[in-house]
């Protein structure tokens, strides 16, 4: 607890850049509910409903807020195995408050937890910068904030989803293990098995950079028994295997339930279509009623999945490589080339003029281009500052570690496709360690160099923060 105590407190040199932060998060927050308050304040029997069909930001899913308005297993048990248990004493609190007032306090908790892990992710990216890469306390501060100015963190930010909470953990994970290899020390069992619970219980595949970073302090010790099975092996089984359980008690259920449902509604159109077939067909024999309609049944049926196939929650989802079980996310179809222009660093750092913030499985082409060519130099000048920032810190054991977690992330969404269509909403897995190379490169630098950098960083934290800040209220429509 003292180790917590000494983190939530704040260093004197911290305060003034924390404060200045958490007033520009506040507005970022108030300008995110001005439109949703007045209808999501209310109790009501669906909040399903409610929050789905009226809350649109990107891909970004507003199932927190059903999640503490009434508890259920409504995320991806799967992917996120227990992120809905780490927001049941929020749900406990705010069914006390609605039982009190009246009054749906769910989007009011979600503000608080968001404002309190984007504050303290960025108060971890300045101590990654300070203590670990000791760069001076103003070249921390601005490189902090270009991590938040881009796009899909700035919305992250606001979000009522994940993404933020795995941000926070990603960064506390890279600071304890980054401690660690600074002292010569390895990632204790206690800290590995802690920092693992907590993040992959929020995002399962972010548990696999835990382990990694228990691999960078622990070297070839990682692998001997003693800590191979009961620190990672025992615990990631145990992991998928809550997920799993979960998946079978709770979600199976309903997913067979709605399966009957959609089965039960297309016997009942089945037979409304054939009743009135036989009202007005001349055939009168009954056999080659059922013959004829039968023809024009299936001509229906596949008509209706053509449409299906044309909408696009399915017609930007990507061909997968199987339709099994989890290989039915991946992606081999979509172009990896004009992903990684358009959406990986594009979008994902700087919003687009066209289809701002709109969801892909909605209205959003999965492949949108910038109109002014503005934006393909700056998407540019940053992809060659991190870059040389790689190669000058290649010998650098934390910048490695970093690399080794983004890694992770392109092999799963470049590489299997796994959310590819709409790769920019999961920014906040790996796109830190672009102003951790950046930083690295700065620290390498000096003279006329340092300046120049540091002018350049300046400016496109400057130019993001005012061109994705812009584009965010338009779509807002305040």
């Amino acid at each position: 607890m003292k180790s917590v105590a000494r983190f939530l407190v704040l260093r004197r040199e911290e305060r003034l850049p924390v404060a200045f932060f958490l007033l520009w998060q506040l507005v970022l927050q108030a300008l995110a509910l001005v439109n949703y308050i007045p209808l999501f304040l209310q109790p009501c029997t669906s909040y399903y409903k409610l929050f789905v069909n009226n809350y649109h930001l990107s891909g970004f899913d507003p199932l927190t807020y059903l999640v503490i308005s009434d508890w259920d297993l409504v995320y991806d048990v799967n992917r996120h195995p227990l992120l809905a248990l780490f927001y049941y004493p929020f749900a406990l609190l705010n069914q006390g408050l609605m039982s009190v007032s009246g009054v749906n306090f769910a989007v009011f908790i979600v503000t608080f937890v968001l404002l309190f892990f984007t504050v303290y992710g960025f108060v971890l990216m300045l101590r990654i910068q300070r203590d670990l890469l000791n760069l001076p306390i103003y070249d921390a501060v601005l490189l902090s904030f270009l991590l938040y100015s881009f796009a899909h963190i700035l919305i992250a930010s606001v979000a009522p989803d994940h993404f933020i909470l795995s941000l926070f953990m990603l960064l506390l994970t890279l600071y304890i293990a980054g401690k660690q290899l600074k002292g010569n020390k390895k990632l204790s069992n206690r800290q590995t098995i802690l920092l693992f619970i907590f993040t992959a219980g929020i995002s399962l595949n972010n548990g696999l950079k835990v382990l990694v970073a228990s691999l960078f302090t622990r070297g070839r010790h990682f692998f001997k028994p003693k800590h191979l099975f009961p620190i990672i092996i025992l615990p990631a089984f145990l992991m998928v295997g809550i997920g799993e359980g979960q998946h079978y008690l709770f979600v199976s259920k309903k997913i067979e339930t709605a399966k009957m449902k959609k089965r039960k509604v297309v016997r009942a159109e089945r037979d409304s279509l054939f009743e009135a077939f036989k009202d007005t067909t001349a055939i009168k024999d009954s056999a080659k009623q059922v013959a004829a309609f039968g023809k024009l049944w299936k001509k229906h049926r596949k008509e209706i999945r053509k449409a299906e196939l044309k909408q696009p929650a399915k017609a930007h989802a990507g061909k997968p490589m199987s339709s099994k079980r989890f290989l039915n996310w991946t992606d081999v179809s979509t172009s990896r080339t004009k992903t990684v222009i358009e959406n990986l660093f594009g979008e994902s750092i700087q919003l687009h003029q066209k289809h701002t913030l709109e969801d892909v499985m909605r209205t959003r082409p999965v492949i949108v281009s910038y109109d002014n060519i503005v934006n393909y130099v700056v998407e540019g000048i940053l992809f060659l500052l991190f870059i040389t920032g790689i190669w000058i810190g290649r010998r650098n054991k934390f910048l490695q570690m970093g690399l080794a977690f983004a890694a992770l992330d392109m092999l799963l969404h470049v590489g299997l496709g796994f959310g590819i269509n709409e790769v920019y909403i999961m920014t906040a897995h790996w796109i830190y360690i672009i102003p951790l190379s950046m930083a690295v490169l700065l620290c390498r630098s000096v003279g006329k160099t340092r300046k120049i950098l540091r002018l350049s960083y300046f400016i496109l934290t400057i130019f993001l923060i005012v061109y994705n800040t812009s584009l965010f209220v338009k779509y807002l429509d305040l």
